[in-house]
């Protein structure tokens, strides 16, 4: 590539353009996936915070208690 022809100039600046264009790209799609996974860890605290207090109102009922160690099939 000659950098006095302006040909080559032209091809260089859209190769820099194209560069650029993927990377705002990228940077969107980061972005889109970071907002995805914030929403999803609210998402997931909510609902553990919901579990926790129906088994404080089980175990506060008297009517049974909860082992922890039988709800581990269930995590997985």
């Amino acid at each position: 590539m000659n950098p006095a022809d302006p040909g080559s100039r032209m091809a260089a600046d859209l190769l820099t353009k194209q560069l650029a264009d993927a990377q705002q790209q990228r940077i969107k799609q980061t972005e889109l996936a970071l907002a995805l996974s914030e929403k999803m860890v609210a998402e997931n605290l909510a609902l553990s915070s919901r579990i926790r207090s129906a088994r404080r109102r089980v175990v506060k009922s008297g009517l049974t208690t909860i082992d922890p160690t039988a709800l581990n099939q269930f995590a997985q």
